[in-house]
């Protein structure tokens, strides 16, 4: 009997486990929000210059007056006020003696000399929103680089945290990684509430990610070890399913605390909530009988037959010390480290896998890229903002669903590359509707991110399934930091939009089909066994093709 089978015994997922996951999930899906919460904070806004002679009382945005002060530009079929430049003031001898011609206007044209444009010294911001924008006059071209920045330097954050995270778990459980990462996230999104200047906002963007990062890879390890093998696909979807409903409540939250300083207090307060699970929520038993803790896991393990009323035999207690001893046993380090760097030589070696890291790697660029991409661009299509941005995080549902049936019926590779071709087609396609037509521009926009949610849950498992075993969790690893250069870059695209509107959704939609052919190299994995050695992950997929063809004749 090993720890899988006592697990199925005390309950795939029974009253204890679902307990647990409604605890795992509300961390998930504070870190879901944590995550994008940057898409509202250093949201772009709508402005203007401010005409100090001519502004009222009220401060409207579109005064009658405007077209005489300011000049306007064409934009989505719309004419809207330049937001950095004004026409100059006339001289006061001059519009004296115009002043009885446009005696009809509160700011007449008169004033202002139409052929000579000059920089605002400040602006008037539409609407009651409060970013980091209007916080500190982050305005115009020259410092749009600011805003974009802020989304680089979180995903920068994650790309340190990650691995921190993983190494962290290791050495001091998983329940006490994800309350310090928690907690932590909590801290430090506080903190950030608090600014006093764009660097110091800038310091605790980077700090919140570093701890944020290890709220999803601590609580989804533990979340997978709390249940039964055949319960551990219900619990990853159930943990992807929190972490999309965290998206959701972000967008829901922030169309109704429009400050920043106020949404990120809302956001990251209930996060020190969480230092309680070092009472609550169980470690992981893997974990502790892997360290040697057997009475401790023998207790949970106790406690969760309890709550899921099954009583465990004597004969199955008994198994504990055995198993713990197992599976606490350290290998030989020289042995393995000798063994890993082997399999790493013939991994560099060998033509067909190195090609399939390299094409695994941009894969993984391309699907970061667009999924964060498209959550960022959500905001800026048209519509309601707020509205867009939970439609396009509450997409992803039904893509899990059909992630979990088409991934056994059409195999890995067929839908990996028809989800990457959709999502390119749409993004193309997106860019040339009329922008009149928001209901197709949204569908458009919509199925995008549908497929590019199936391609990205996907891509995990594909990675895992073809590579050796000594090297498939470090080759998983490679690939998805090489892979997190696209979220890194994804803020970057709104430059973009100053040579051309559509360019990012082009660059979207290019880079997907682009990588939606090269996935079609890629070897099926469906109903083959995970390669062990290198020579089985370059034959990996033949066996199955001819097992597939078997079961079709019979």
């Amino acid at each position: 009997m090993d720890l899988d089978e006592i697990l199925d015994e005390v309950g795939h997922f029974g009253k204890f486990q679902a307990i647990n996951y409604l605890l795992v999930g509300f961390a998930i899906l504070l870190s879901a929000a944590f995550s994008l919460s940057y898409v509202f904070t250093a949201g772009d806004l709508e402005y203007r210059c401010r005409i100090p002679e001519c502004e009222g009382e009220e401060d409207l945005f579109r005064p009658d007056w405007l077209q005489n002060a300011v000049p306007f530009e064409e934009s989505d079929y719309q004419a809207r006020p330049v937001r950095c430049l004004r026409f100059a003031p006339r001289n006061i001898s001059t519009f004296l003696a115009e002043i009885y011609t446009y005696n009809d206007s509160a700011c007449p044209s008169g004033m202002f000399d139409r052929n000579n444009e000059i920089q605002c010294q400040s602006w008037l911001y539409n609407g009651e929103e409060i970013t980091i924008v209007n916080e500190w006059n982050i305005t115009c071209d020259e410092n749009e680089w600011k805003l974009t920045l802020v989304g680089t330097v979180n995903n920068v954050g994650q790309f340190i945290g990650f691995p921190l995270a993983g190494l962290v778990s290791d050495r001091v459980g998983r329940r006490t990684t994800l309350v310090t990462a928690t907690v932590g996230a909590g801290v430090m999104g506080l903190v950030r509430s608090m600014a006093w200047s764009y660097e110091a906002f800038l310091v605790f963007e980077f700090l919140d990610p570093v701890f944020a990062s290890g709220i999803y890879t601590a609580g989804f390890v533990l979340s997978m070890e709390l249940v039964g093998p055949r319960a551990r696909v219900l619990g990853g979807t159930l943990i992807s399913f929190f972490y999309c409903f965290g998206e959701a409540v972000l967008g829901g939250i922030a169309s109704w605390l429009q400050n920043w300083r106020h949404l990120l207090r809302v956001l990251y307060a209930p996060a020190l909530l969480c230092i309680t699970y070092h009472w609550f929520l169980p470690e992981s038993v893997r974990w502790l009988m892997a360290m040697g803790k057997t009475e401790e896991a023998r207790n949970i393990i106790l406690r969760a037959a309890k709550r899921n009323g099954v009583l465990l035999s004597n004969d199955t207690l008994s198994k504990f010390e055995m198993i713990s001893m197992a599976e606490g046993k350290p290998e030989n380090p020289e042995t393995e480290a000798k063994s890993t760097k082997e399999v790493l030589k013939q991994v560099l070696r060998s033509k067909i896998l190195l090609v399939r890291v390299i094409n695994c790697s941009f894969c993984w660029v391309t699907i970061t890229f667009v999924f964060f991409g498209l959550s960022l661009t959500s905001v800026s299509v048209g519509g309601n903002k707020f509205t867009n941005f939970i439609l396009v995080a509450l997409i992803e549902l039904p893509a899990y669903v059909v992630f979990y049936f088409a991934m056994d019926r059409f195999g890995r590779k067929s839908t990996l590359s028809a989800s990457l071709i959709l999502s390119g087609i749409s993004s193309i396609s997106f860019a040339f509707v009329p922008t009149d037509m928001d209901w197709l521009r949204m569908l458009l926009f919509l199925l995008g991110k549908f497929s590019i949610t199936i391609s990205f849950t996907v891509v995990y498992v594909y990675t895992t399934e073809m590579f050796p075993t000594e090297l498939r969790h470090s080759l998983l690893g490679v690939c998805a930091m090489v892979g997190r250069i696209g979220s890194m870059v994804a803020p970057q695209t709104p430059l973009l939009e100053r040579y051309l509107e559509s360019l990012p959704l082009f660059l979207f939609g290019g880079m997907s089909m682009l990588s939606g052919v090269f996935s079609l190299s890629f070897p099926e994995t469906l109903n083959s066994k995970l390669p062990d050695t290198v020579i089985e992950a370059e034959n990996i997929g033949k066996k199955a093709l001819r097992t597939s063809q078997r079961i079709r004749h019979i």
